[in-house]
């Protein structure tokens, strides 16, 4: 049943573990607005009918219990849809803690992505079946979305900031991956694909496209742009914070308030250090707009997210 509805909606296929309780939902909503409309369409034809101009008007009207119960039933069935519907965007906004972290950069007019070993790759997404993947995200120029039709999940790509997205592919094959947010002259080109692979296969050309490990790229891109000369990767203190214990930290800012200490907040101080200033450091970073590409900034953020154990 569930794929014959979704061939009559002309739906794309079901390809993450998402897709089918998206896809369900999605068939309740409809066929209770289709119920909804012809019975609303016979009791108008019916009014019209029994009540035309000269026929006798009735004594009394639906009694309010009547009115009650209908707007009650109402209130409740909107008021499930919404529970299950907060249900799954609660379980598509939490990755499970072993996804596989991909970096992920938006630009006119193409997808760039870093594996968790430092491969990079353009366009298309290799992924391995049945392993939850997470994308962190960002953009060097304008507001991009990323988009896969058949997983069933969209995220806008933000300048100067990172969303998340994850998904796990259910089967393998080759799957769209377009821009959903008009991004300029080059909008229509902007594809990709999401290529699933048996993990074996997945394995094994990952195996031909090694590079250093992705945190220990970060760590020498660190030391080539001057990182280490106002941070610290011990814990001491220096002209700004060490980034021992910084990731996933609360950070108190000047003029108060705090931020957490994320992938949004590290790339962030990277671009534009002034917008969030560490209460008790100097304003002395400079800005690595332009200097660092997307994949460079996501190693080192990655080189910092290695170092979140320590006090």
């Amino acid at each position: 049943m569930n794929e014959l509805l979704r061939r009559a909606l002309m739906l794309p296929p079901q390809a993450s573990t998402f897709a089918r309780g998206i896809d369900t939902l999605h068939y309740i909503v409809i066929g209770a607005a289709m119920v909804v409309c012809f019975i609303v369409f016979v009791l108008l034809l019916y009014f019209a009918i029994r009540f035309r101009e000269g026929q006798p008007r009735p004594k009394r009207g639906i009694p309010h219990s009547v009115e009650i119960g209908l707007a009650g039933f109402t209130l409740t069935v909107f008021i499930v849809w919404w529970v299950v519907g907060f249900a799954q965007y609660r379980d598509m906004r939490e990755p499970p803690a072993d996804a596989m972290r991909v970096y992920t950069v938006a630009k006119q007019w193409m997808w760039a992505f870093v594996y968790p070993n430092g491969a990079a790759a353009e366009d298309d997404l290799r992924v391995p079946v049945g392993q939850p993947v997470e994308l962190v995200m960002t953009s060097r120029d304008v507001i991009h979305s990323f988009y896969v039709p058949a997983f069933r999940v969209k995220q806008d790509v933000v300048p100067g900031r990172t969303t998340n997205v994850w998904f796990t592919a259910n089967q393998p094959g080759r799957f769209e991956i377009l821009c959903a947010e008009y991004c300029g002259a080059g909008h229509s080109r902007m594809r990709g694909a999401v290529i699933a692979m048996p993990p074996g296969e997945y394995a094994a050309w990952l195996a031909g496209h090694r590079a250093t490990d992705l945190a220990s790229t970060g760590e020498k891109l660190a030391a080539e742009q001057g990182c280490f000369r106002c941070h610290t990767v011990d814990g001491t203190p220096h002209l700004g914070p060490s980034w021992r214990g910084l990731y996933g930290s609360t950070i108190p800012l000047e003029g108060g308030g705090s931020v957490v200490a994320d992938d949004a907040y590290l790339t962030e101080s990277m671009m534009n250090p002034p917008a969030k200033l560490h209460r008790g450091y100097p304003p002395l970073m400079p800005t690595y707009l332009g200097r660092l590409s997307g994949p460079e900034a996501a190693a080192i953020v990655e080189y910092i997210r290695s170092l979140r154990g320590g006090p």
